[in-house]
This record gives C-alpha cells, structure tokens and sequence, in this order.
C-alpha cells in the first residue's frame, strides 16, 4: 500500500478573497449602526492610539534616563581609575576613554563598561588602622 503525498496548490486569492469578505462584512455592521455607536467606536480607537503614543513616550523617557545614570557611573569611574587600571596602560588611556564616554554618550559608556570596568575591576586599596 503506498501512501501518496497531497499536493497542496498555494492559493495567494484565498487572502485576497478572505479580506474582501471581512470589509463587506464590516461595511455591512457598520451600515446597521446609529451615528452615536459609530462615533463611539471612532473615539475608543483614538483613545486607544493615544494610550499606546503615551507608553512608547514613557519607556523612551525610561530608557533615557537609564542611559544618563549609566553614562554618569561610567564617566565617575573612568575619572577616579588610574592610567595603570586602564587595559592598555599608556599615558593617554583616562584621557581617551572620557572622550570615549564623553563623545559617544550612553553607548560609550556600555563600550566602557564592558572594555574596561567588567575585564579590569578597580583595585581596592586597604588600609591598616
């Protein structure tokens, strides 16, 4: 007995036809509506453009001021780090990593953080009291 494969025809006018018929069906509750059900549904979909506007201006906000606070710790370290804490230890390395920083803004300083502050924590110095 041999099993014989179904050939499948792809058929691009079923969505064509599909959404054809979801705008007449559409069109056509519409048509029974009043005006005051019809402005309702009008208003509830702007409400609902102008709630999303307002979450995609909240995160931007959020993200922002993420970056700014890491931009800041970054540039603090960077500041307080000594040339000889820097991974290619030369003269020039605090001076070229603030410009990084500085220049490059809240990119800059995650280059910074996983360059220099993840491979190459600040050494702690102790103190005997």
């Amino acid at each position: 007995m041999k099993t014989e494969k179904l050939k499948i025809k792809k058929r691009p006018g079923f969505l064509l036809l599909f959404a054809a018929a979801a705008l007449m069906f559409l069109l056509f509750s519409l048509s029974s509506c009043s005006e005051e059900t019809a402005a309702a549904t009008g208003v509830t979909a702007i409400a609902g453009f102008a709630g999303l506007y307002i979450c995609i201006i909240a995160i931007a906000w959020l993200a922002g001021i993420f970056f700014f606070v890491v931009w800041i710790i970054m540039l603090v370290d960077c500041a307080k780090r000594e040339n000889e804490d820097f991974p290619d230890a030369n003269p020039n390395s605090k001076m070229m990593w603030i410009l990084i920083i500085v220049l490059a803004g809240g990119i800059g300083a995650i280059i910074y953080y996983f360059i220099v502050m993840r491979k190459m924590p600040k050494k702690k110095e102790i103190t005997k009291a």
